[in-house]
Parts: structure tokens; C-alpha cells; sequence
């Protein structure tokens, strides 16, 4: 549970102060890349660069001891005020004397030491001591509705120009894979300039050296083209793409049809994007697709998941097998209704 006490890397980014470092932080949180940009602002910020040689020290908490952290730690910076130390994964440390919670009590002023854990267990007695002495900074995952407004932050950031269809696209496609947009970001600046980039652009981009993609698999399936989706199919599990996360996107996709489905029963077409979270430039095609089914379809597609899975994870079939069946199924057109194996 976040403390009270914690700052978030957004609050970090605006209060903190090159000339007001605290003796102690504790950086810590599961999204790598923000505990990653914060030792990379005190790295730049906290420390002369012309003696950082001198004056900073990085530890790794599996491969040192309390004792030459310590050693470090406690001596004096070499012509200016303050040493920076990082000691990463501080969780992984083995201190059975249990120094770094006595340094935590009264650590030197000359010194500021950030610890770094991605998944510390704040109930342990050192953990307890930092929550009161140290300033914390947590660095949570970025929930799904916030990773539109990330993206835009950093297209505005490198100066370039993106529709918001580009910017849902790559929400859509590169998911909450942080380190994963910023590179695929680095690609569509080399195309930049002053013009906006096209969406035809950011797709072929984020297409990369992949031939197809899942969502490319998933309007296949969505459109009974049984020849092609067969094809994708190949090429998904070719690619190292995990059965079970083929059979995931398949629920979660089906699950978006069987809203819009209910909720074409009391509103027009118009307004089932806001509705079921559909961006607008997928929204024409999607509605297409949807016609090709009746709510029938789709609920008897779910008994047909719930059998895939259980094939998966316990039955004797090759996974290449299941998922082609999966396929033949959701791409029949039957009027008596999918058949579940």
C-alpha cells in the first residue's frame, strides 16, 4: 500500500531539488522505467560532473556488503559538499548484523544513499525504519487509462506531431511496455519534422520487422476469413507468440463485441465508441465486423474459450492443433452456432 509519506515519480520530478537532497531516499515500485529515470536525475543532479569519478558510487545489493557500502558511505566527498551513493536491490543485501538499519538511524550528512527496490517487503524491520527516516519516491506501474497522456507528454517532448488515432494506436499496440513506447518513439522521430506523422506511418513504424501482428489475427477471426486467419496463425506461434496469450486476446476481444452487442440494444452505432472504448479510426471497421455476428455467436464462443484453455493448459493436443480448431470454429458460419470441442 502506497505511504502516505511517498512521493510519485511525477511529484519527484517537480519538488525535488539539486541543492536540498536528503540524506536517505528509498526509490522503489514495479515499473523499472521510472525507478531507472529517477536514479538518472540524481545521477545528473546530485553529483559535480566534473568529479563524479570521486564522489558517486553504484552498488549491486547481490553482489556487495553492508560493510563496503558503509565503508563508502560514511567517508568524506572529495571537493564537494555531498557524495551520492545507489545501492540497487537493497531487499537482496545480507546484513545479519543488520548495519544499514543502524546507518539508517543517524547517516551522514555529507552523503546522500539511495536505496533501490522494486518489490521491497515493507513489513521487514529495515523496510519499517526507511518509511520513517527516508523520503520516499514510489514508482508504480501507469494504469491503463493513463498511458495516452504518457505518450503525448513524450511526443511533445522530442516536438513531434501525432494525431490522437496515432496515439491510441500506439496505447493499443505497444500496451503499458513503457521502455517499449519510448523506443518505438525513437523510430517515428526519424521520420518527423514539422509535418505530423500519418497514421499509415506510425503503423508501418510499429509494425517494425514483424509481418503481421495479433490485432492483425484477431479482425481476421472477427471477419470468418478461415483462409487467412489459418495463415496468421502460423505466423503468430512462428513468431514465439504464446498459445495462451493468442487464446487471451481472443477473450478479451470478444468481450468488447458482447458489450457493444448489448449496448446496440438501447443506443445507435454513433455512440457504441465511447461505450466499449473502440478508437475512433478502428471504429467503421469494428462495427463491420460485428455485423457478421449474432449475440448467439458470441456467447457460444465463450463455452468454446473456456474448453481452449483447459486444452491448453492440461490437454494432450499440440497447441498448434488447439488454436487451428479454435479458428475453424469462430470462422464457420453456421446457423446452428458455434460447436465447442
Amino acid at each position: 500500500m502506497l505511504e502516505k509519506s511517498a512521493m510519485t515519480y511525477d511529484e519527484a520530478q517537480r519538488i525535488l531539488r539539486p541543492e536540498q537532497l536528503s540524506p536517505c531516499y528509498l526509490v522503489y515500485g514495479e515499473e523499472r522505467f521510472f525507478i531507472d529515470k529517477m536514479i538518472a536525475w540524481f545521477l545528473e543532479k546530485g553529483v559535480d560532473p566534473s568529479l563524479r569519478d570521486f564522489n558517486l558510487n553504484r552498488f549491486d545489493g547481490e553482489k556487495v556488503t553492508p560493510e563496503e557500502v558503509l565503508l563508502i558511505a560514511k567517508s568524506f566527498p572529495m571537493a564537494t559538499p555531498r557524495r551520492l551513493v545507489v545501492l540497487e536491490d537493497v531487499d537482496k543485501v545480507v546484513d545479519p548484523k543488520e548495519l544499514l538499519l543502524s546507518y539508517v538511524n543517524a547517516p551522514s550528512h555529507a552523503t546522500t544513499i539511495i536505496f533501490v527496490a522494486q518489490k521491497p517487503d515493507m513489513r521487514t524491520k529495515f523496510f519499517l525504519k526507511l518509511k520513517k527516516q527516508a523520503t520516499l519516491i514510489h514508482c508504480r506501474p501507469l494504469y491503463d487509462n493513463e498511458i495516452p497522456s504518457f505518450i503525448r507528454q513524450e511526443v511533445k517532448r522530442r516536438g513531434m506531431l501525432l494525431s490522437e488515432d496515432s496515439i491510441l494506436f500506439l496505447k493499443e499496440h505497444l500496451g503499458k511496455d513503457l521502455v517499449l513506447i519510448q523506443t518505438e518513439l525513437e523510430k517515428l522521430s526519424l521520420h518527423g519534422g514539422k509535418a505530423e506523422i500519418s497514421l499509415a506511418t506510425v503503423e508501418q513504424v510499429i509494425a517494425g520487422e514483424r509481418e503481421h501482428t495479433i490485432f492483425e489475427l484477431l479482425d481476421t477471426v472477427c471477419e470468418k476469413n478461415l483462409e487467412k486467419g489459418l495463415r496468421l496463425l502460423a505466423f503468430m506461434l512462428s513468431d514465439g507468440e504464446p498459445p495462451l496469450k493468442i487464446l487471451s486476446m481472443f477473450l478479451w476481444q470478444f468481450r468488447i463485441m458482447a458489450s457493444a452487442k448489448e449496448a446496440l440494444l438501447t443506443m445507435p452505432e454513433s455512440a457504441i465508441g465511447k461505450k466499449v472504448a473502440i478508437p475512433p479510426y478502428r471504429l467503421p471497421a469494428f462495427l463491420n465486423r460485428l455485423r457478421l455476428w449474432q449475440s448467439r455467436e458470441i456467447r457460444a464462443a465463450f463455452d468454446l474459450f473456456r474448453a481452449v484453455d483447459l486444452q491448453l493448459k492440461g490437454g494432450l493436443l499440440p497447441h498448434a492443433i488447439v488454436l487451428e480448431r479454435l479458428i475453424l470454429r469462430l470462422c464457420r458460419n453456421s446457423n446452428n452456432g458455434l460447436i465447442c470441442p
